[in-house]
């Protein structure tokens, strides 16, 4: 009785920590433009590190995505295009995961 408990205790805890780590999807907004690709996340732009996340989605198109901030891109948007024009954004994402 006693083992059985432990066990069922056991696995809700690791079922709930699992569930715990992982970032909710948030609702965005995907931004592209000559400076590279964005999420708009609560009227606020992220710059993409990884815009191959999201390369099937058309411009505007609303996706629930999975994603952190960074520091620095080490990924594909820092080989994307350049232009003269200055996108404001908050700093640099990296997309876990993406849907529509």
């Amino acid at each position: 009785m006693r083992k059985t408990r432990l066990l069922m205790l056991l696995t809700l805890s690791t079922l709930l920590l699992a569930f715990c780590k992982k970032e909710p999807y948030k609702s965005s907004v995907i931004v592209r433009d000559c400076t590279g690709s964005y999420l708009r996340f609560e009227n606020k732009d992220y710059h993409v590190c990884n815009p191959e996340q999201i390369q099937l989605y058309p411009n505007g198109a609303t996706v629930y995505a999975r994603f952190k901030q960074i520091e620095e891109c080490n990924g594909t948007a820092v080989q994307g295009y350049i232009c003269k024009l200055y996108h404001a954004n908050e700093g640099w994402i990296t997309i876990e995961k993406v849907r529509k």
